[in-house]
């Protein structure tokens, strides 16, 4: 996505409006291919960091992009490159080496008569086997402008372009408190896929309906929250494409830049930007896949499976949970858990819980939030979190879990 210095926008009563690229536009196709090729050429030639944008440079001037168009392009193609960062440990070691060696052959240079630089380094040349050229060129390879380009993702130019505006939508929602999503009638195979992206991407989101056939989903902005907002505005970022798979959608965002007033970002489908997110495959990580193994050894009539449907909750609200627990009987509960920037949404489901009995819906919830004191107490002061609840650190232990789904099963028993 791109940095704030990269993003193309302009305001107008309250609103904001981005400054999207026409990806049929035949000039700016021809553009964003030659940029692409150098790129093509500088992995094909192992072309150092600085050598590539040298090369971008003299492109972006030929074409006569304007200066953040062109810059953004570049941005997103880099995104997309693998350099040789080698290892750090390593280079340090090589350096340290190498002056050592240095230090000797300049003591011996020193002793002739007529010392010279070229001598000096011949005499460096002997002391490592190694020819010159190389010395001087690995000395400082683990800096980023030495760096050489191993790897390159191509793209073609009409996504390309697509991708630039996905990404300036992307780079405002790094800035926004809340984004608002609503959906009519979706078909229930991509709203399912939607809500698996929200948890691939640990994002919890308030559904409700308003109306049949017509989702609302509210989920928190980086900007709202107090804990790794900036790994929680990458989330949320990298959630929109899942968006722009959806057919009937309608986006509200609030985005706030510093010392601004409040602007309001609306989109939805007229704005003709193409998702590159391909359809999403079921995956477990293998943390987790431990975890339901080691379930399985403990309790063989239960098992552990990554959720696919909604659970109904009061007042026509629902939640997408993470995982579900399923009986060999076909009795089955499902397990939503709680990060450290779902403040909010915990909050909200604690109380909806004390309203209801029943609900087939485990919590886990990680240490972090109990270190929020209003949190704390609801968390000790609530009767469901104490029977079908647990803490966790990195990831939920199989001794809380199974405490937790027998409290669950004998509840359903009795």
């Amino acid at each position: 996505m791109l940095t704030r210095d990269l993003l193309r926008f302009r305001s107008r009563k309250g609103k904001i409006y981005p400054q999207f690229l026409d990806p049929d536009d035949v000039l700016l196709q021809s553009a964003a291919e030659a940029l692409v090729e150098v790129f093509r050429q500088a992995s094909t030639g192992g072309s150092t960091r600085q050598e590539l944008t040298e090369k971008t440079s003299l492109q972006l001037q030929s074409q006569q992009l304007d200066n953040p168009i062109g810059r953004g392009l570049e941005k997103l193609l880099l995104d997309r490159s693998e350099f040789d960062t080698g290892d750090p440990a390593e280079q340090q070691r090589f350096r340290e080496l190498i002056f050592i060696q240095a230090r000797q052959a300049l003591r011996e240079e020193a002793k002739a008569l007529n010392p010279s630089l070229q001598e000096f380094w011949k005499r460096v040349e002997i002391l490592r086997s190694q020819p010159v050229a190389q010395i001087q060129e690995a000395l400082y390879a683990d800096l980023p402008a030495q760096q050489r380009l191993l790897k390159f993702s191509s793209i073609g130019a009409e996504a390309l372009l697509h991708r630039y505006n996905c990404a300036q939508v992307q780079g405002l929602l790094l800035n926004s408190e809340a984004l608002k999503l609503r959906l009519e009638h979706p078909d229930p195979g991509p709203l399912r896929q939607l809500c698996k992206y929200l948890r691939f991407h640990q994002l919890l989101a308030q559904i409700t309906t308003e109306e049949q056939g017509i989702f609302q989903l509210r989920i928190d902005g980086p900007l709202s929250l107090f804990y790794k907002t900036q790994k929680y505005g990458l989330q949320l970022a990298n959630f929109f494409p899942a968006i722009l798979q959806q057919q009937n959608w309608q986006l509200r965002a609030t985005v706030c830049f510093r010392q601004k007033p409040p602007l309001q970002l609306q989109l939805d489908p007229s704005c003709g930007i193409r998702s590159h997110y391909q359809q999403f495959h079921d995956y477990v990580p293998p943390e987790f896949q431990q975890i339901g193994d080691r379930l399985k050894e403990r309790l063989p009539e239960w098992r552990l499976e990554l959720a696919g449907s909604f659970v109904p909750l009061p007042g026509d609200r629902y939640c997408f949970p993470d995982f579900v627990l399923q009986h060999q009987t076909g009795a089955s509960v499902a397990l939503e858990l709680f990060h450290g920037w779902h403040a909010g949404p915990l909050r909200q489901r604690l109380q909806q819980l004390e309203e209801v009995q029943g609900v087939p819906l485990l919590l886990g919830v990680s240490n972090s939030l109990s270190k929020n004191p209003e949190l704390s107490v609801a968390l000790e002061t609530s009767s469901y979190f104490k029977t079908f609840g647990f803490s966790f650190r990195e990831l939920p232990t199989v001794d809380k879990l199974t405490k937790a789904l027998k409290s669950w099963w004998g509840a359903t028993q009795q």
